[in-house]
C-alpha cells in the first residue's frame, strides 16, 4: 500500500512538472524551430554583420588623384591645399606673361612698321605742298593727306605709349625746363590745323614762374594732346586759352576752351583705356586721354575736367617744380 502510493505520489510529481511546464510554454511567445541550415546559404548568426557577408555586393569607390587627395584634405592641411593652388595657377601665370609679352611685341613692330610708311606719305605731301600755291587746286587735298598721316602717326606711338602704362613701364625723364618754351612748342605743333578751322589760342603765364621737374617732349606731348581736343569740339571763331601758374609747389597748366561742354555723368570716363562703343560729342580723347593721364602721374602730378553742358571745358593737370637736386637740362 505505502509502495502504490508512492509510485502515484511520483506520478503525480510528474504529471505536475509536465503540466507546470506545459503552462509554462503556453504562456510565452514560442519561437520558430531551429533548424539545420541548407547547404551554400549563411545564417546570420554564423556570418556576423550582412555587410560582411561574402554574397554582399559593394560599389566600388573611383579612384582620387593625388591632387584630389590633397584639394579633399582635412581642413587642418591648410599647406598642403596651399602647394596645391601654388602648383595648378603656375602654368596659368607663365601663359598670361607669356600672352602679354607677344601682345606687346606684335604692338611695337605694327607700331614700327606703320609709322615707317606714314613718314614716307607726310614727306611725300609736304614736298608736294611746295609747289602747290596757297590756293592752287589740291592744295586743300594735300594738307588733309598730310593731318591725317600725322594723327595716325600719333596713334601708333599711343598704342605702345598705352601698353607701356598698363606694364608700368613708362619711363620719363626729369629735367629742370622753363614753362613758356614748352607751351610755344605745343601750340606751335597745332598752329596748321588752327589756321584751317580757325580758332583763336590765347597763351596766359604769369610773369615769374619757376623751371618744372619734367620730361619735355612728354609735356609737350600733353599739352599737344589738350589742345588738340579743344580744337575738335570748339566751333569756328571760338577762342581756347592756355595757362600756367604756380600751385604750392607744382605749376598748374589749364587748357579751357568755347565748345559744348561735358555732362557730369561723362566726366569720369573721360580717361578710361576702353572708351564706350558710342560716344557722345564731347566725352573725351579715348586712348590719347589714356595716355596723357598716365604721363601726367609718371610725373607725379594730376590731371582732371571742370565742365558744364553749353560752358565749354577746361582740362588741368599739374608738374611739380623743379627742385634744387635736379640739374638744369641743356
Amino acid at each position: 500500500m505505502a509502495g502504490v502510493t508512492r509510485k502515484k505520489a511520483g506520478k503525480n510529481a510528474t504529471d505536475g512538472a509536465d503540466a507546470a511546464h506545459g503552462r509554462t510554454l503556453r504562456g510565452r511567445t514560442t519561437a520558430a524551430p531551429l533548424r539545420a541550415p541548407k547547404r551554400g546559404s549563411t545564417s546570420a548568426a554564423a556570418s556576423g554583420p550582412r555587410s560582411a557577408g561574402p554574397a554582399t555586393l559593394r560599389a566600388r569607390a573611383p579612384r582620387r588623384s593625388k591632387a584630389d587627395a590633397e584639394r579633399l584634405a582635412p581642413r587642418g592641411d591648410a599647406a598642403k591645399r596651399e602647394r596645391l593652388v601654388e602648383e595648378q595657377g603656375q602654368p596659368l601665370e607663365r601663359r598670361a606673361e607669356a600672352a602679354e609679352r607677344i601682345l606687346r611685341e606684335t604692338v611695337s613692330t605694327i607700331s614700327h612698321d606703320l609709322r615707317n610708311s606714314l613718314s614716307v606719305i607726310v614727306v611725300s605731301a609736304r614736298m608736294l605742298m611746295r609747289s602747290v600755291p596757297q590756293e592752287g587746286p589740291g592744295r586743300r587735298q594735300l594738307e588733309a593727306i598730310t593731318r591725317a598721316a600725322d594723327e595716325i602717326n600719333q596713334l601708333a606711338q599711343d598704342l605702345v605709349d598705352a601698353m607701356s602704362i598698363e606694364n608700368g613701364s613708362l619711363k620719363v625723364g626729369k629735367g629742370a625746363h622753363e614753362v613758356e618754351p614748352i607751351l610755344d612748342k605745343a601750340i606751335e605743333l597745332v598752329a596748321p590745323t588752327v589756321a584751317l578751322k580757325p580758332l583763336e589760342i590765347a597763351k596766359e603765364l604769369p610773369h615769374e614762374l619757376p623751371p618744372i621737374a619734367c620730361d619735355r617732349e612728354r609735356i609737350v606731348q600733353v599739352i599737344a594732346t589738350l589742345l588738340g581736343n579743344a580744337m575738335r569740339f570748339t566751333p569756328k571763331g571760338g577762342r581756347i586759352t592756355v595757362r600756367a601758374e604756380p600751385s604750392g609747389t607744382d605749376a598748374r597748366f589749364s587748357i579751357s576752351d568755347t565748345g559744348p561742354g561735358i555732362s557730369p555723368e561723362q566726366q569720369p570716363l573721360l580717361f578710361a583705356r576702353h572708351a564706350p562703343p558710342r560716344r557722345p560729342m564731347g566725352q573725351g580723347m579715348g586712348l590719347a586721354a589714356f595716355v596723357t593721364k598716365g604721363i601726367v602721374e609718371a610725373h607725379g602730378g594730376t590731371i582732371w575736367v571742370e565742365s558744364s553742358p553749353g560752358q565749354g571745358s577746361t582740362f588741368f593737370f599739374t608738374i611739380p617744380a623743379a627742385g634744387l637736386s635736379v640739374r638744369t637740362a641743356t
